[in-house]
């Protein structure tokens, strides 16, 4: 085992656009360890929620390597990538993507019976539950949630079979200021609490006094960036 949750080595990306080759990531590296929460900020454009679909096997990279848990996953086939992508790394979008048929409870039942992770299912509800307070959601259908609640379930269920990683691409940009905050508040809670690495796109600096590492992601280059410059 690594102590390093994700490591990117050299991932470049780039599209054929007509005769020219546009480049949106050159040689990106970066290391991420548990329990670190990290924030990519850059102007739109940029390429930051591509690293993220990289970084989450959704969109292979032209070169480099994806390594989770010290495992390169690069030359692994696609069989084993959806089973990756599964078991080790949760996802937290924007828009919540909550199945709108299915209630708190069994959106999150369904993701655990997705993969062979050795959870207690209910013990796993009763938790992030509680711990997100939206114990009185457990019934309730999306439409019956607000934006918020609807984001809270979305981060247990990313969480939900404890993943070596989340992803969470723009997971405030919907939300007011105060519930956007909440939000960021809930995801590192439960990245420190689960030990587990989060990398999260954000073009909002008002929760980045949150994060534990703060990257910008500018013309196809990745640099850290010191945290009081930002806070």
């Amino acid at each position: 085992m690594s102590e390093y949750a994700i490591e990117l080595k050299n991932i470049s990306k780039s599209y054929k656009d007509g005769d020219s080759v546009n480049t949106i990531l050159s040689d990106i590296c970066v290391k991420i360890k548990k329990g670190e929460f990290v924030a990519i900020l850059g102007p739109s454009g940029s390429g930051k929620s591509t690293l993220l679909a990289i970084a989450g096997m959704l969109l292979s990279q032209n070169k480099g390597d994806i390594i989770i848990d010290g495992d390169n996953m690069t030359n692994k086939n696609q069989k084993e990538w959806t089973k990756i992508r599964r078991e080790r790394i949760g996802f937290i979008f924007q828009n919540h993507q909550l199945l709108p048929y299915l209630t708190t409870e069994e959106q999150l039942k369904l993701v655990a019976n997705m993969t062979s992770s050795k959870v207690n299912v209910n013990e796993e509800i009763e938790e992030f539950l509680k711990d997100l307070g939206i114990d009185d959601c457990r019934k309730k259908y999306p439409k019956q949630m607000s934006g918020g609640q609807k984001q809270r379930v979305a981060i247990a269920r990313a969480f939900m079979n404890k993943p070596d990683i989340i992803l969470a691409d723009e997971p405030t940009a919907s939300l007011d200021g105060a519930r956007g905050r909440q939000i960021a508040q809930m995801i590192r809670q439960e990245v420190k609490k689960k030990n587990t690495a989060a990398i999260m796109v954000t073009h909002d600096e008002r929760i980045l006094d949150l994060v534990d590492t703060i990257y910008r992601l500018e013309n196809g280059k990745l640099t850290k960036q010191e945290m009081k410059a930002v806070v």
